[in-house]
């Protein structure tokens, strides 16, 4: 009898602490949440979109959103301004740019903003076409929380229509850059794939990875005082791979958590199929490519340990992604020799420019 009293005795302890320590981690997650800013920037027209993913931000749990107006027009400025009487001012920040600052620019002003806010505690970056899902939010906490709540743990949602995502998890490859690379590309790649490292708990999974794009990354706002604000002079593309390359490098580790989903509203210019690789399209902007080339080059410069294996790299990537990629890219090269003969002297241009660290010189107006 009295073995079984203490038996009974103690079945009720231990199911009143395994309820106190549930209660203590729902509470936990729920601060979490609260003390997570999202970090937005928009520009052109795209309210419609901006709208959605702040129903997501709120709906996921979120305690704030800080909108960067980068340069809109003034009537879509005045449109962009109305939302906190929607989403509540208590909740929603909006600051307005009065010139487009590029992505590196809005990013720089929508971190800073959402770091000097005393309640933040974590930056959940986002495009303005990153819807995120319910549990999104939710995941990431939870993730943080079982891989034991160190402020040197950043994590990543999971975009399911982005193809670096959608690889990383299929293949395990680690998403990073390889000596020596140019582009993701080098001839020590094909040799030897260093892979992801994994974790999983609770129905949680998620892969290391040494750098991040911007939608989804979220990480807590003392990084800001170790490794400072997004680079505003890259401009455009690649300003969200230096920005987390930075906290990798100085011990951080950044983790793509697979349950944390977002919704991509809008597909990448760089992901539409054409037969040609995309710094050839005449219909792109010469912008984009110049930038895209400049900044990549440019952060690269750090992994260059021979700059002669680099430089075969580059010739290798143009040969087999550029030129050989089809034979409708031959016949092209063939077909178009004025056209190509521009493109090719736009890239050789931003080559230059980003091993000098050049960001001065503007890309050529046509």
């Amino acid at each position: 009898m009295g073995s079984l009293f203490r038996l009974t005795t103690y079945n009720g302890i231990s199911q009143r602490a395994d309820m106190c320590m549930h209660d203590n981690l729902e509470r936990n997650e729920q601060a979490v949440l609260q003390g997570t800013c999202a970090a937005i920037v928009t520009y052109g027209d795209r309210v419609h979109f901006l709208k959605q993913v702040l129903e997501g931000v709120f709906s996921a749990g979120a305690g704030h959103a800080v909108v960067v107006d980068n340069g809109t027009a003034e009537s879509v400025a005045a449109e962009i301004a109305r939302l906190p009487e929607i989403f509540g001012a208590d909740r929603l920040t909006i600051i307005r740019l009065q010139t487009n600052t590029g992505s590196a620019g809005g990013f720089h002003a929508a971190i800073q903003a959402a770091a000097l806010r005393e309640s933040t505690q974590h930056i959940w970056v986002l495009d303005d076409d990153n819807r995120p899902e319910p549990n999104s939010l939710k995941a990431l906490s939870k993730a943080w929380i079982s891989m034991g709540a160190s402020k040197q743990v950043c994590l990543s949602s999971f975009r399911e229509d982005k193809t670096t995502y959608k690889k990383l998890f299929k293949t395990c490859k680690l998403h990073g850059i390889t000596k020596n690379s140019f582009f993701g590309f080098s001839m020590q790649t094909l040799l030897r794939k260093q892979k992801a490292k994994v974790w999983q708990k609770d129905g949680l999974k998620c892969l290391q990875m040494q750098m991040s794009a911007y939608g989804g990354f979220w990480f807590h706002k003392s990084w800001i005082q170790k490794v400072g604000l997004p680079d505003a002079r890259l401009f455009l593309y690649f300003d969200d791979y230096d920005f987390t390359l930075r906290i990798t490098e100085n011990g951080g580790q950044i983790w793509a958590c697979q349950n944390s989903v977002l919704k991509d509203l809008e597909l990448s210019w760089q992901v539409n199929d054409s037969v040609l690789q995309h710094w050839l399209r005449e219909e792109e902007n010469f912008s984009r490519t110049y930038f895209s080339i400049r900044n990549r080059v440019y952060i690269e410069r750090n992994f260059v340990k021979n700059k002669y294996i680099y430089d075969v790299n580059i010739i290798l990537y143009f040969i087999s992604k550029i030129i050989f990629k089809n034979r409708q890219s031959i016949y092209y090269h063939f077909r178009h020799p004025h056209l190509v003969c521009r493109r090719w002297k736009l890239i050789a241009q931003a080559i230059k420019a980003g091993k000098a660290a050049d960001f001065q010189t503007l890309p050529p107006a046509v």
